[in-house]
């Protein structure tokens, strides 16, 4: 197993946007992995009960909007959202994301105050 480095992401409620339909009570700064990864693990703090996902970008541009990662399920007849439904405790879940390097954590519910979440980027070989 190849991993990069742990790195630390912050949902920061007093950001100011980067992107059209930005949000700063839900989504997270930009999170550079350092290189293209299959996965992604997210350790998720205590936050406001939410469903988490991932959005992830082409490039590191704070203005591009971010697009929200679906996977085929395991008979390709359908896509699933990566998400979780978090409870008020510490959570980590597993994301896969394909390719990708550039990426946000996406809250559906708006935190109640900044939320500080710890990724990190693997692959299988």
């Amino acid at each position: 197993m190849l991993a990069g480095p742990w790195k630390s992401v912050l949902m920061d409620v007093d950001r100011d946007t980067e992107f059209t339909g930005d949000d700063a009570d839900q989504y997270s700064a930009l999170v550079d992995l350092g290189a293209d990864y299959e996965f992604v693990v997210v350790v998720i703090p205590t936050i406001t009960s939410s469903v988490i996902g991932v959005s992830i970008q082409r490039n590191p541009g704070v203005s591009e909007v971010p697009v929200r990662m679906y996977t085929l399920d395991d008979d390709a007849t359908g896509s699933f959202l990566h998400a979780h439904t978090a409870a008020t405790t510490t959570q980590v879940i597993i994301f896969r994301i394909g390719a990708v390097q550039f990426l946000r954590i996406k809250a559906d519910t708006n935190q109640a105050a900044d939320r500080t979440f710890y990724v990190r980027g693997y692959n299988r070989s």
